[in-house]
């Protein structure tokens, strides 16, 4: 076959082409095409990318605490720098983001192959079920992160997989992670109250903003030298433009359902519910023992708040005092550990410190003892060595042309100069020694606590410690006062109580009678002695001294008020003292004085009740004989 017949080929071929109207390039996808099969990739690519950053971001927390620590507690290298102990973690980090990079592009519908309806599809998949999620979680912010936060991470990662560098892909990914996070929360700003207006300023602003985010991406790709990456990103993208149009009436419809406000129907009726609760739970003594008890607090509730809406004083009804509450049971009393439970609590709040102080004492072990014990026995000879080498060096000195005082001079110098050096030497050999020692018996007493045993060189401290746990349950002289004036007023709370309780059954059971006041008569003029002379010598009948009453005609008979009609009922304190004295046993009283024996003289309280009660009466029956007695007086003049 000779070159002409492939030429006749490709000839035909090209005829059959052109007859045909064949073309090298793909066919374009319809508006639906795909569409459906874009909804399972974008909700996997949206819980990758959400996962990849979580994940991402935790490491990076990670990694900066491990570089914090390692600066503050790792010794410098020896070349310089910083100790790098994270280099695990890096490697980590840049496995992910290859791996997520790679399976983000797999998952992004190809718009060789899937529609328009398709791309927008799989991108609301990806993105709104983490956003509701976040919405959920956390409201508008959690929805501004939920869904902005992946989106910059996948961002980044993709960019540094097509060939972008990793500033360049940082800024990118900032871009992407703003725009998707602001749109997101942006329709919560709610600005303007109609529905529809809000729904479209919503999702215009959404626009506006994938609009912007797209311009600043292709000026940043453009200004650091990736044009072709650049014009990928157009302002005016078509499908673009309705994929973000869709999401921010997306992300309007989250931001109405998750973050709907209480109408006053709603405020109103919680409201009522909460005072409804207040008042027949939370007054209330206790938990009602049967539905009685219950409905005895509401109407005793209710029965208050009427008579203060009046201005009246509260009169509780009597169901009130039959009903039964379960009330909550007082909290035991604080005791005091026993020793052994003290000295168990003290071991275990100390041993994480003493764990720590143990392991920097071991950390100083020496590897080499023998090489440090060795060179200090020949540190040690050398010392000893050098009073005996001045003549020597002094002879050294004399051939370098000194004199012989000088070279003698220059020799105890030099041996003086050396001394100090092998004592410096011997100083610090002696120290690590010594601080070899420390970390073997530190080390030694991590074993013991890992046995579960108590070093003894540690007794101490535990023993401290839990003196001063049991210390801490004992009562302060301040605090033991104030107990004590509590019971104190306890006590006479409670007798004043008892008191009035038995002064009310008294005057229950006998009235006590109201003293009235006497109808005294007028007294009768007598007859009047001689005057006395006046200042002018004149007699006048009348005198300064009172008037009296005729002794034929008595007057109004002269009577203290203990005697009066009504008066005679004894004292109410003093029937409380009797019936209280009636009910406890006779007690013996001091009276101060001592019997010859030495023993203090007691009396009887009812013998001296009584004696008192005597007394008085004694004295009551004087007071009448002194009363009459002045009556008489005034009458007779006697």
């Amino acid at each position: 076959m000779s070159w002409l017949d492939g030429m006749v080929e490709d000839n035909e071929a090209a005829s059959q082409d052109q007859r045909l109207e064949r073309t090298a390039e793909g066919l374009q996808p319809g508006a639906f095409t795909g569409a459906l099969s874009a909804i399972g990739p974008g909700l996997l690519r949206g819980g990758l990318e959400a996962g990849a950053a979580v994940e991402s971001g935790f490491s990076s927390l990670w990694q900066t605490g491990l570089d914090t620590a390692a600066s503050m507690l790792l010794p410098e290298p020896k070349f310089g720098g910083t100790p790098n102990v994270t280099s695990a973690e890096e490697s980590s980090q840049e496995t992910l983001g290859q791996g997520t990079a790679s399976e983000v592009m797999r998952l992004r519908p190809d718009p060789a192959e899937v529609g328009m309806v398709g791309q927008i599809l799989g991108e609301a998949a990806a993105v709104l079920p983490r956003a509701v999620v976040g919405t959920v979680l956390a409201g508008p912010a959690g929805t501004a992160i939920a869904a902005g936060a992946p989106a910059g991470y996948s961002g980044k990662q993709v960019g540094i997989a097509e060939g972008l560098d990793p500033e360049t892909a940082t800024k990118k990914g900032l871009i992407d992670a703003a725009t998707v996070g602001i749109g997101a929360a942006l329709p919560a700003a709610r600005f303007v109250k109609p529905l529809l207006g809000d729904l479209g300023i919503a999702v215009g602003a959404n626009v506006g903003l994938g609009m912007a985010g797209r311009g600043a991406t292709a000026a940043l790709l453009d200004s650091n030298g990736y044009h072709a990456q650049a014009e990928q990103y157009k302002v005016m993208d078509g499908t673009a433009l309705i994929t973000d149009a869709v999401l921010g009436a997306a992300f309007f419809g989250l931001g109405r359902a998750g973050m709907r406000r209480p109408t006053t129907a709603h405020v109103d009726a919680a409201l009522t519910e909460r005072t409804t609760q207040h008042a027949d739970v939370d007054t209330a003594p206790g938990a009602p023992i049967n539905p009685r008890s219950a409905m005895a607090h509401q109407d005793a509730i209710r029965t208050a708040i009427d008579q203060i809406s009046r201005g009246e004083p509260v009169v509780l009804p009597d169901s009130i005092h039959s009903a039964q509450f379960l009330r909550e049971t007082d909290s035991a009393p604080t005791m005091k550990p026993a020793p052994d439970v003290a000295l168990a609590t003290a071991r275990q709040d100390l041993e994480p410190t003493l764990r720590i102080e143990l392991e920097q004492e071991a950390a100083g072990i020496l590897p080499n003892v023998k090489d440090v014990k060795a060179e200090l026995s020949s540190v040690a000879r050398s010392l000893e060595a050098l009073d005996g080498s001045i003549k020597a060096r002094a002879k050294e000195f004399q051939q370098q042309g000194q004199g012989r005082k000088q070279a003698e001079q220059s020799a105890r110098q030099a041996v003086e100069a050396e001394r100090l050096d092998l004592s410096d030497r011997q100083a610090s050999l002696n120290e690590s020694l010594g601080g070899n020692r420390t970390a073997e018996q530190a080390r030694a007493d991590l074993n013991a606590l890992d046995r579960g045993e108590v070093p003894q060189r540690l007794q101490d401290r535990i023993s401290q410690r839990a003196d001063t746990i049991v210390k801490g349950f004992d009562k302060k002289p301040l605090s033991a006062g104030v107990a004590e004036a509590n019971t104190k007023l306890t006590m006479a709370q409670i007798a004043r109580q008892e008191i009035t309780r038995i002064l009310d059954d008294i005057e229950r059971a006998e009235p006590t009678l109201q003293a009235k006041p006497l109808d005294i008569g007028t007294s009768k003029d007598v007859a009047k002695p001689e005057g006395v002379a006046n200042a002018g010598g004149k007699q006048t009948g009348k005198s300064g001294q009172p008037e009296v009453t005729t002794p034929d005609k008595p007057g109004a008979e002269v009577v203290n008020d203990a005697g009066k009609p009504g008066n005679e009922a004894a004292d109410p304190v003093v029937q409380v003292a009797d019936e209280i004295m009636a009910r406890v046993d006779d007690m013996r009283i001091s009276t101060g004085a001592m019997d010859e024996d030495g023993n203090a003289i007691t009396v009887s309280a009812k013998e001296l009740m009584a004696s008192a009660d005597a007394d008085i009466a004694r004295a009551q029956q004087d007071s009448k004989g002194f009363a009459a007695a002045a009556a008489c007086f005034l009458q007779r003049g006697l």
